[in-house]
């Protein structure tokens, strides 16, 4: 698809400096595939390039419907909002290919696509490949991602 290098380099220069500054940061779907290629990792630019895509991760249902499992770490903080086996929605094309130094996969589809990342050594970045803003009405999982946010926000003061 289309890019747009300005907003590219304006979202990555952004996210250096709240890393630097130690902001709380939450990514959705296209964010965490930015967090990942700003600190150093890479994606593919179409699922069809990754050997592990099995599923569909462009659902035709409505998008706040989730159309697939996903299975969480259990020592991540995700596993402490979303248990063991989250229900998500997903439209993206593109997936995390090479995990950036200091993030680590915490959450995969069935098919091994990557699903979620977190910092290593802090509560800092939590992002998702799912888009939790469209299901947080009716699922309780969506609004616990959008409250840890705000903890870790408050809690950085």
């Amino acid at each position: 698809g289309p890019t747009y290098l300005k907003r590219d380099r304006f979202e990555v220069a952004l996210l250096k400096e709240a890393v630097a500054a130690n902001k709380a940061i939450m990514g959705i779907c296209r964010g965490m595939q930015l967090i990942n290629i700003a600190l150093g990792g890479s994606v593919y630019q179409d699922l069809s390039e990754d050997p592990r895509q099995t599923l569909k991760h462009s659902q035709d249902a409505p998008g706040n419907l989730p159309s697939h499992h996903i299975n969480v770490a259990p020592e991540s903080r995700l596993f402490k909002l979303t248990g063991r086996r989250a229900y998500v929605n997903s439209r993206h094309h593109q997936a995390l290919h090479q995990i950036a130094p200091g993030l680590h996969v915490t959450a995969s589809a069935d098919d091994q696509v990557p699903e979620a990342v977190e910092s290593v050594s802090s509560d800092q970045i939590l992002a998702v490949q799912w888009h939790p803003e469209n299901m947080f009405k009716h699922d309780p999982s969506s609004q616990h991602l959008f409250a840890d946010l705000l903890q870790r926000a408050a809690a950085r003061r």
